[in-house]
């Protein structure tokens, strides 16, 4: 059996370095499958993915990058797509280990370009999106130099979750993105997680004046997961995030604990230190350094506090401005939640350094986003004119980890960017969130219909063509029941989005919006609520594949995958007439 599988190895070998210049050899050794690389400048290996298969693990020797092993799901029966693996200058030999001998990866292997031939489905044109590979939540985020830096949760191996490293984009306008280099790859104290950057201008961790410091949890799971431990720990950059240098001494914050994970640090000018925020379990609890480097724990919030239906992730705590003061404001982000599954709950009260104290009772909960499909909302650091500016992970833990999934070559995205602003809302604090200024240099071709009154069904328009995103704004001035706004296309898949008075409810429907059978969770209405006061205004941002809503006191944020983008707007009312002031379509460059 050894002699056969060497035969068809050598001749896989044979057949590749002949298509390909000979780049590499393959070689069955043991339980291993081994290839040698025979050229040493840096180059790719295309690698075929099939997103059920089992997980193998590769080890590529010499390598710079990958220093720890990967897992890659090898296309065992098909090829679904191409992920890239990037070889610098001292990788050999790359070693597959719990793989088999016989699947369709092995003579499919490919050097040089990009071989997948359709990863555009559904790409995003005012949302960031990754060329290829999974993302999840974003970290890191800080302006700096001009640039809106997004780093975020990625595998560059494959289209699900794992091999967790720091990607990155950057941009000028917070509309258009360009992805850089992968920063940061797994190392020996673990997966890099989430977390932050701030900008070190008073050089308290003595890498440099304005170094730009990422703090990040360093997730340690053995090959059994017998043994799981998070800690964090920290890196800096002088080239205004382009590559980092992983401190010496990381850990800095050591633990034993397995959810102790996601720093989010900012600079507290009354007490003259740096604050972090780390989510522990259920609760989160806060630290605070000098230096970066050393820290003291100041105190804990939240095991009574809120909905405790999963581990709390992605803390964020931020100060708004809020009557004739401020209040401080507590992101919290739950994997499960019983009224959206993926949820980001928040808490308003006061910190003074060491100790957050939240206005509202126990019991009470209130959410960032009403949508299924917002996550992990956190905020830029160093955002020069004040603006408290967040973006999200678009998706839900409850449909984003499925075999089959409507995106090819790529999984997720971000968000629309966010400004954060307090109100008061039936006589508390509340959070509500706005599309980014920026947005409206991009949505510069506008159509304006005035004074429309609406009784049972109004067709508003039908768009011919469009090239990206599109915004619909209007302003109810009186309704009686229901009013609503319709989005189809030609094959009849819709989203529907409308207030009920009688209910006091906003409610957004995708049951029918186009392909969603890939989960049984993902057909849903999502339900957020409603002010009584008139006029209602509502916000609708359409990019191919989401759509986003905001009323003057809840945002919706929902992923659709329609066959064709939604090109029909249609007003509609139930029992009764709506009067619509103003309407608004605005479409991109």
């Amino acid at each position: 059996m050894k002699r056969v599988c060497f035969l068809i190895f050598s001749l896989v070998a044979v057949a590749m370095m002949t298509a390909c210049g000979e780049p590499f050899s393959v070689q069955q050794q043991g339980d291993e499958v081994v290839l040698t690389l025979r050229k040493a400048e840096c180059q790719t290996l295309w690698i075929p993915i099939e997103n059920s298969a089992k997980e193998s693990y590769m080890e590529v020797e010499g390598s710079s990058l990958y220093t720890v092993p990967m897992t890659v799901r090898l296309a065992t029966d098909k090829i679904e797509t191409y992920m890239p693996l990037h070889l610098d200058k001292g990788a050999k030999t790359i070693k597959f280990s719990e793989c088999k001998s016989d699947i369709v990866a092995w003579n499919n292997l490919k050097m040089g370009k990009n071989p997948n031939p359709k990863i555009e489905d559904f790409r995003q044109a005012i949302h960031f999106t990754p060329e290829l590979g999974w993302i999840n939540d974003p970290n890191g985020m800080v302006w700096h130099n001009g640039e809106w830096h997004l780093f975020f949760q990625y595998n560059p191996l494959g289209t699900r979750w794992g091999n967790m490293s720091w990607g990155h984009a950057v941009s000028r306008d917070l509309v258009k993105w360009e992805q850089l280099p992968t920063v940061m790859y797994p190392d020996t104290l673990g997966a890099i997680y989430s977390g932050s950057a701030v900008i070190d201008k008073a050089n308290t961790a003595g890498f440099g004046k304005d170094a730009m410091v990422a703090i990040y949890t360093s997730s340690y799971r053995s090959r059994d997961k017998s043994i799981k431990v998070q800690q964090q720990s920290i890196s800096y950059s002088h080239d205004n995030g382009r590559t980092f240098t992983k401190y010496e001494g990381n850990p800095v914050l050591p633990s034993q604990r397995r959810n102790f994970r996601d720093p989010k640090v900012f600079w507290h000018e009354p007490t003259s230190r740096w604050i972090m925020s780390l989510a522990c379990g259920q609760a989160m609890e806060f630290y605070s350094s000098c230096d970066l480097k050393e820290w003291t724990f100041e105190s804990r919030f939240g095991d009574e506090y809120g909905c405790h239906f999963d581990v709390w992730e992605c803390p964020d705590l931020i100060e708004l401005p809020y009557k004739n003061g401020t209040k401080w404001v507590l992101l919290c982000s739950i994997t499960k939640s019983a009224e959206h599954g993926s949820s980001v709950q928040y808490f308003v009260g006061d910190f003074d350094g060491h100790t957050f104290k939240c206005d509202t009772p126990e019991s009470y909960t209130d959410w960032v986003n009403y949508g299924r499909d917002n996550y992990a909302t956190v905020t830029w650091s160093n955002v020069p004119d004040g603006r408290v500016v967040a973006v999200a992970w678009q998706n839900n833990w409850k449909c984003c980890s499925q075999e089959r999934y409507p995106t090819v070559g790529y999984r997720s995205w971000m968000s629309l960017a966010y400004e954060l602003q307090l109100i008061e809302f039936e006589g508390k604090a509340k959070l509500v969130t706005l599309p980014a200024r920026e947005y409206e240099n991009y949505f510069c071709h506008k159509q304006q219909y005035d004074n429309i009154t609406v009784n049972g069904k109004y067709d508003l328009t039908t768009i011919k063509s469009i090239d990206g995103a599109y915004r619909l704004k209007l302003d109810i001035a009186k309704m009686d029941t229901v009013c609503g706004v319709r989005l189809s296309n030609d094959g009849g898949e819709y989203v529907d989005i409308c207030f009920d008075r009688t209910k006091r409810e906003f409610r957004v429907d995708r049951r029918a919006s186009g392909e969603i059978d890939f989960s049984e969770r993902f057909p849903s209405v999502s339900v957020a609520p409603m002010s009584a006061a008139e006029p209602q205004t509502l916000t609708i941002v359409v990019d191919r594949a989401s759509v986003e809503c905001f009323t003057d006191v809840a945002a919706v944020s929902n992923l659709v995958f329609p066959a064709e983008v939604y090109n029909r707007i249609e007003l509609y009312t139930s029992e009764g007439v709506a009067v619509i002031a103003n309407v608004e379509l605005a479409r991109g460059k």
